[in-house]
C-alpha cells in the first residue's frame, strides 16, 4: 500500500497556489459596525455608573441630614447657667467661668417657676446725710459731683460745709450757687456751691448737706443686677406674675437703716432714677440665680422670663 501525500505536498507538486488563512489576533479591535456596537456599550455603561454615583451620594446626603435631625431632637445639649453662648454635646465646665455645664434638655417649661423674695416698688423717706467729693477754686467756687437723688429737695441757696485736706476737720460754709447743675456721668451731676468769706485757696476735700427728709424711688441692693451694658432688675407690672428684665438707672446706694422707720433694715436699698414706677415688683430675694436661669431658659429658644 503506497501512502497518501499532503495537500502542500500536492501543491507544490502541482505548481497551484493555496492562500493561507491566519486567526484574528488576541485583543484586535473589531471593525465596522461591530466597532460601533462595542463603543456604545461602554457609553452606556459609563453612563449607568455615573448615575448610579450620584444616586449614591444623594442618598447617603439624605441619610446624613435625617440622622442630624434625629440627634438634634433626641440628643441633649449642656449649657452655661452663666454664659448661654457656651454649648457642648458633652457634660463639663465653662471655659469661661469654670461652671458645671447644665443639661438643656430636662426643662420642658416656657418660664421658670421658683421661689424668691418680691418686692413692691415704693417711695421712702431718707434721712441720710450726703458726703461727696468736691475742689475748690482760688475765687471760692467749689465744684462736688453728686448723685442726681442728692439733690431733690435741695432748696436755693441751700447751706452746705466744705472740707478741704489743707484743714483737716474743719468746714467751711457754702451756699448752692444759682448755676444750674450740669451731667458728669451717668447718675451723677456737677454742682456749684459758694464758699462765704474771702481769702480762699485752691484745695480738694469733700461737700457735705445736711440730713434732710428726701421722698426717694427704691428697691432692695439684691434686686439690683449688673451687666455690660448697665444695671437691671427683674420687675413685673402691679399685680402681674411674669418678670422679665428691666433696664435702670441707679442713683445713690444707701446703707442700712437708710430712712425713717427702716432703723433695723440690714440689707439697704438703691435709689432707682428710671426705669421703674412706684406700685411695680421687683424680685429682691434668689434674684441672681432666677436670672441665671432666666438666661439658660433664653439660651434655650424659650421665653426668657420669670414666672410668679
Amino acid at each position: 500500500m503506497i501512502p497518501s501525500t499532503t495537500a502542500s505536498e500536492d501543491s507544490k507538486s502541482s505548481g497551484a497556489v493555496v492562500p493561507s488563512v491566519s486567526p484574528p489576533a488576541v485583543g484586535a479591535a473589531p471593525r465596522g459596525g461591530a466597532a460601533l456596537l462595542v463603543l456604545g456599550g461602554r457609553i452606556l455603561l459609563l453612563a449607568a455608573a455615573g448615575l448610579a454615583l450620584v444616586a449614591a451620594f444623594r442618598l447617603a446626603g439624605a441619610r446624613d441630614r435625617e440622622r442630624a435631625a434625629a440627634e438634634e431632637a433626641g440628643a441633649d445639649r449642656y449649657v452655661c447657667p452663666m454664659h448661654p453662648e457656651v454649648v457642648s454635646r458633652v457634660p463639663g465646665e465653662c471655659p469661661i467661668c469654670r461652671m458645671a455645664l447644665e443639661r438643656a434638655g430636662a426643662d420642658k417649661g416656657p418660664a421658670l417657676d421658683r421661689s424668691g423674695t418680691i418686692d413692691v416698688v415704693a417711695r421712702r423717706v431718707v434721712t441720710q446725710l450726703v458726703r461727696v467729693p468736691a475742689w475748690a477754686a482760688a475765687d471760692g467756687t467749689v465744684t462736688a459731683i453728686l448723685h442726681e437723688d442728692d439733690l431733690v429737695g435741695l432748696a436755693p441757696a441751700e447751706r452746705a460745709s466744705f472740707f478741704g485736706t489743707s484743714a483737716a476737720g474743719v468746714g467751711a460754709p457754702a451756699r448752692l450757687s444759682s448755676t444750674p447743675p450740669a451731667s458728669w456721668d451717668r447718675g451723677t451731676v456737677r454742682a456749684l456751691f459758694t464758699l462765704e468769706g474771702a481769702g480762699h485757696k485752691p484745695d480738694t476735700g469733700w461737700l457735705e448737706l445736711a440730713a434732710r427728709p428726701r421722698s426717694l424711688l427704691v428697691v432692695p441692693t439684691s434686686a439690683v443686677l449688673y451687666s455690660g451694658t448697665g444695671a437691671y432688675v427683674l420687675a413685673a407690672p402691679a399685680g402681674g406674675h411674669t418678670f422679665t428684665r428691666r433696664d435702670v438707672q441707679l442713683g445713690r446706694i444707701l446703707d442700712s437703716g437708710y430712712g425713717a422707720g427702716l432703723v433695723e433694715d440690714r440689707f439697704g436699698a438703691v435709689v432707682v432714677l428710671t426705669g421703674l414706677a412706684e406700685g411695680e415688683q421687683v424680685i429682691g430675694g434668689d434674684a441672681f440665680f432666677l436670672d441665671a436661669e432666666r438666661r439658660l431658659q433664653a439660651a434655650r429658644g424659650k421665653p426668657a422670663e420669670v414666672r410668679r
